[in-house]
């Protein structure tokens, strides 16, 4: 389970991956559709499924866990920290070191000059905007629109109860709305402290965004723990309430999606997979998994439960991990090796409700989480991993030597190759001809670990990868710069 900490007690290296694993999708573009889904929905007022409203909280608790696990598709290791503004509450804070997050707005454009996400860098620019908004480099104003939220003010906040009330809006009274007390007394003086970008519908442009929300979401965790009977309300088909803030409600903009998030669906947020370095978490028993035997019976005997298992692969190639039964459960796979690496989720893949994952799978020992859909349902279910034949082996590259000839044949094709580095140094590896191609390299002697990604650093829409290597083994995916694309290239790797 991954753990979300304090910025203020993170590492040197823990704040450089987070760092990195932003900008690396930011520079893929995946970091640009989460700005334009949070501006969406306050374009959508008055009916904002993500605001003002009962599913503010659930809302975003689903929209941080989707961008975590984005940034864990680039970085296993990576978990959003939070900041705690009522201990951080100057522009000295750690928060806002030349490391991580940069400093404060400078000029009368309040432009942020110091740290990696200043325009300067040349990897931070504002492409989604609010309308009519040109401005193009993140902004910041300390200060300039009130004061960070103190201990005092959270203390009481976190001692109302209930959830929401009537009208289940703004104007729900932050003496009997305990979600409405958070978001306009705690959580929106913390935009507004900030300023510049994130006084703007796309304040995600503003990557501490993503810390002050983690923060929001780690106190209504605290106030779930302390009203463990305090149930979300309105229940769905209330009057006058917004589509999408009825506890059974499918949550835009992921209402079209197969099995819709609902308030109801994120209401644990250790089934979601993670939790927060402030409270105590009891891990479950890990049962062993065999490859090949016979299911392992099992159930979800209480709201919330997560069942772990683990199995050795032996022999790599692909395998099968699947659930069966009646119960609606999700699984997620993690390793090798390694209990808080995620590699996929699934929900409903298997035969009716029943989850299934295949994957080619190198030797190590892999970890499966299985949780109910719902986190206040429970069920009995089986689990069962399968194994095949080892997959194809993985084409070769010849440092310095020919192109290898390759085709993106259908929708999300991607095409891994390996090659050896003898003598260390800079290697360049690069895509040729007319096929938009994204490059991402993986290593040394393992296709899991992320060192770098390219889109159109070579000759046209060609990607191109320079960097110093140490000797070994390395991975280089290939794929479509659209997910929708094909195309023929070419792939070298030279000194």
């Amino acid at each position: 389970m991954g753990i979300r900490k304090n910025q203020s007690s993170l590492t040197a290296s823990e704040k450089a991956a987070f760092v990195a694993a932003v900008k690396a999708l930011k520079a893929n573009g995946d970091y640009d559709i989460f700005v334009a889904q949070h501006r969406a929905a306050f374009m959508a007022s008055p009916n904002d499924p993500a605001h003002r409203g009962p599913a503010f909280l659930p809302w975003h608790r689903e929209y941080l866990r989707r961008f975590e696990l984005a940034l864990q598709q680039i970085d296993p290791g990576v978990s959003i920290p939070y900041w705690d503004w009522t201990v951080d509450r100057t522009a000295g804070a750690s928060l806002w070191a030349p490391d991580f997050m940069g400093g404060n707005g400078t000029g009368a454009s309040r432009r942020v000059t110091t740290g990696p996400f200043a325009f300067s860098t040349g990897e931070w620019t504002l492409t989604v905007r609010d309308p009519g908004d040109t401005v193009t480099f993140l902004s910041r104003a300390f200060g300039a629109m009130g004061a960070l939220p103190t201990q005092q003010g959270v203390s009481a906040t976190l001692n109302v109860v209930p959830y929401d009330s009537a009208p289940w809006n703004s104007n729900s009274s932050t003496n009997t709305s305990f979600r409405n007390r958070l978001e306009a007394v705690i959580h929106n003086p913390g935009h507004m402290w900030v300023g510049g970008s994130m006084m703007a519908m796309s304040s995600p442009n503003d990557p501490v965004f993503w810390l002050h929300h983690c923060n929001i979401d780690r106190l209504w965790a605290e106030w779930q723990r302390e009203n463990p009977a305090a149930i979300y309300l309105p229940p769905s088909g209330t009057p006058n309430v917004v589509a999408g803030h009825g506890r059974d409600d499918p949550m835009p903009p992921w209402d079209n999606e197969a099995s819709p998030p609902t308030p109801r669906s994120v209401l644990d947020h250790h089934a979601l997979g993670y939790t927060y370095d402030d409270e105590e978490v009891v891990s479950p028993e890990v049962v062993p998994l065999t490859v090949g035997a016979p299911a392992t019976s099992a159930a979800i005997g209480q709201a919330g439960e997560i069942d772990i298992y683990s199995f050795v692969v032996t022999t790599p190639g692909t395998h099968v991990i699947g659930t069966q039964g009646s119960t609606d459960v999700v699984t997620a796979l993690y390793g090798p090796n390694d209990m808080a690496a995620i590699i996929t989720e699934d929900d409903d893949s298997g035969p009716g409700a029943n989850s299934r994952i295949e994957r080619n799978l190198s030797a190590g020992t892999y970890y499966v989480r299985v949780r109910h859909y719902s986190g206040s349902s429970v069920g009995s279910y089986s689990i069962s991993v399968s194994g095949s034949a080892a997959e194809p082996a993985i084409p070769s590259i010849q440092v310095n030597g020919p192109a290898v000839q390759g085709t993106i044949a259908s929708a999300n094709e991607r095409d891994m190759y390996t090659f050896t580095v003898i003598n260390s140094g800079t290697h360049t590896i690069e895509t040729a001809g007319s096929t938009d191609c994204f490059l991402t390299l993986f290593g040394p002697g393992n296709p899991a670990t992320f060192i770098t990604q390219d889109d159109d650093s070579g000759p046209g829409t060609n990607s191109r990868i320079a960097v110093s290597l140490a000797s070994g083994v390395y991975y280089v995916q290939v794929r479509h710069y659209s997910p929708t694309g094909t195309g023929p290239y070419s792939i070298s790797v030279r000194t």
